[in-house]
C-alpha cells in the first residue's frame, strides 16, 4: 500500500487553496467584506488537515469499495456503456442526498458535518472547509453503488461531478436563479441551506438536483424577506480547527452528563442534535448567541493588529510547507517521526487558530511547537538521516520561534472585538 502522496498533494493542493486565496485578495482589493482575513486562514488550516486524513482514509475506504463491487455486484453493467455513467450520476445523487440530510439528522454525525457549517461568511472557502475525518462516515451511504455493479472507476467520475459542482455554488456573487432552482441545487437554494434562519434550518440537502428535496418535503426557495445569515444557532467559540472539528463532541459529553437513563444516554449521541434530555430547557443548555435574532447577528471577528496577522500568515505558511512533506514522505518515515510531524501540524494549526482568536499566548504553546520539532531532529540526528532533515528541522524551530518572539512584541494583543470586521 503506498502512503506517500506526493503527486496527490501537487495535483491536488493547487485546486483547493489557489481559487480561495485569489478570490480573498481580490475581494479585498475591492473592499468587499465577504473574506475576513481570520475565516479565510481557518478555511484553508481546515482543508490542509482534511486533504492529510482523507489521503489515508480513502486508501482503505477504495478497497472496501473495490471488494464490495467485485464479490457481492448485483449487476452487471457495461462499465463503457454511457448509461452506466448516466445511472452513477442519479444514483450518486441520490445516496449524496440521503447522506447528508442523516448528517443533519443524527447527533454523531453532525459532530463530523458541524465543521463545514460552522463558517460565518458564505464564499468559496466554506466548499473546503470539511471536517477531518468527514471520510469515515461518508463511504457508507455510498457502497451501495457497488452492490448495483458500479465500477469505482464511474463512481469516481460521478464523485467528481459532484465535487466541482459543490465548490461552484458556495458564492454570494451569483444572486437568484429563479428557473434552474427548480432542476438544480444553485448558489440561491445552497444559501439558504448555510443558514441559521429558522425558516432555512435543515432545508436543500440535494447535491446536484433538487427533485429529492421536492420529493421529500427539504425545498426551500431563498426569500426577499429573510435575507440569509450565515453559521450556526451555537455560534463556535474558536478559529482553530482543532476545536472547530471537535466542538460539538463537547455538547454530546454535556448531554450525556444531564442524562437520567441509558436511553437518553443513547439519544445525546444518536438522536437529532436539536434533542435535549429531559427536563433540560433550551435557555439553560445554550449560550445567549443561540437566542441572538438573525437580524442582529454579527460573525464573531476579535481584533488583531497588522503585525499579528503577519505572524499567523508566517506560521500558516510553515504549517504549508510541513504539511506537503508529510504527505509527500507519510510512509517512508517510522512510527515516531510520523508521529511528532503529525502532532506539529495539527498543533500549529491550533496554534495559529488562538492567534486568530485574539488571544495572548502564553510560552507554553511555543514550547510545545519546540518539542515536537526536537523530536524530529533527534531522530534525523540519531539516525544519521539526510543532513537536509536536520537543517529542515532547525529552520522550522528558529522561525517558529522568531514568530512567536515578533507575536509577544505587539502589544496591541487584547482579547477584545473591533467595531467593523476586517476583511483580508
Amino acid at each position: 500500500m503506498n502512503l506517500n502522496f506526493s503527486e496527490e498533494v501537487m495535483y491536488t493542493l493547487p485546486f483547493y487553496l489557489g481559487p480561495l486565496f485569489i478570490l480573498s485578495i481580490l475581494s479585498y482589493l475591492k473592499k468587499h467584506k465577504n473574506y475576513r482575513f481570520n475565516d479565510t486562514l481557518t478555511n484553508a488550516s481546515i482543508a490542509l488537515g482534511n486533504l492529510g486524513f482523507s489521503f489515508i482514509i480513502l486508501l482503505g475506504v477504495v478497497a472496501v469499495y473495490s471488494y464490495a463491487y467485485k464479490e457481492f455486484r448485483i449487476f452487471e453493467l457495461d462499465q463503457s456503456n454511457p448509461l452506466t455513467y448516466i445511472l452513477a450520476f442519479f444514483a450518486y445523487d441520490f445516496c449524496y442526498y440521503w447522506n447528508h440530510r442523516i448528517h443533519h439528522m443524527i447527533g454523531l454525525f453532525w459532530t463530523d458535518h458541524l465543521v463545514h457549517h460552522t463558517a460565518e461568511n458564505f464564499n468559496f472557502g466554506v466548499s473546503i472547509r470539511i471536517s477531518y475525518f468527514t471520510e469515515l462516515t461518508m463511504w457508507m451511504s455510498f457502497i451501495v453503488m457497488a452492490f448495483l455493479g458500479i465500477s469505482l472507476e464511474v463512481f469516481l467520475v460521478a464523485s467528481y461531478i459532484q465535487v466541482l459542482w459543490a465548490f461552484c455554488i458556495h458564492t454570494q456573487y451569483v444572486k437568484k436563479t429563479p428557473l434552474l432552482d427548480k432542476f438544480f441545487n444553485t448558489p440561491s437554494l445552497h444559501r439558504v441551506h448555510h443558514a441559521r434562519n429558522g425558516k432555512y434550518i435543515d432545508k436543500n440537502f440535494g447535491g446536484i438536483l433538487v427533485i429529492w428535496d421536492q420529493l421529500f418535503g427539504t425545498y426551500q426557495r431563498e426569500l426577499e424577506e429573510e435575507p440569509a445569515v450565515y453559521g450556526v444557532r451555537e455560534s463556535y467559540p474558536s478559529f482553530s480547527p482543532l476545536v472547530i472539528n471537535s466542538y460539538f463532541l463537547k455538547t454530546i459529553w454535556k448531554k450525556i452528563q444531564l442524562s437520567r437513563s441509558p436511553w437518553e444516554i443513547f439519544c445525546s449521541v444518536f438522536a437529532s442534535p436539536g434533542w435535549l434530555p429531559k427536563g433540560v430547557e433550551k435557555k439553560n443548555f445554550y449560550s445567549d448567541i443561540a437566542r441572538i435574532p438573525c437580524s442582529q447577528f454579527k460573525p464573531r471577528d476579535p481584533y488583531i493588529s497588522l503585525r499579528t496577522k503577519w505572524t499567523a500568515i508566517v506560521r500558516f505558511s510553515v504549517t504549508l510547507v510541513l504539511f506537503c512533506y508529510l504527505m509527500s514522505y507519510f510512509g517512508d518515515f517510522p512510527v515516531l517521526p510520523v508521529t511528532a510531524l503529525s502532532l506539529l501540524f495539527l498543533w500549529l494549526s491550533h496554534y495559529n487558530g488562538i492567534v486568530l482568536d485574539g488571544r495572548n499566548v502564553g510560552w507554553s504553546a511555543e514550547i510545545i511547537s519546540q518539542a515536537l520539532a526536537g523530536i524530529f531532529l533527534y531522530w534525523t540526528i540519531v539516525t544519521e538521516q539526510n543532513h537536509f532533515l536536520a537543517i529542515s528541522s532547525v529552520s522550522l524551530m528558529v522561525i517558529s520561534l522568531l514568530n512567536y518572539l515578533v507575536y509577544r512584541q505587539n502589544g496591541e494583543l487584547k482579547n477584545r472585538l473591533s467595531p467593523q470586521s476586517e476583511t483580508l
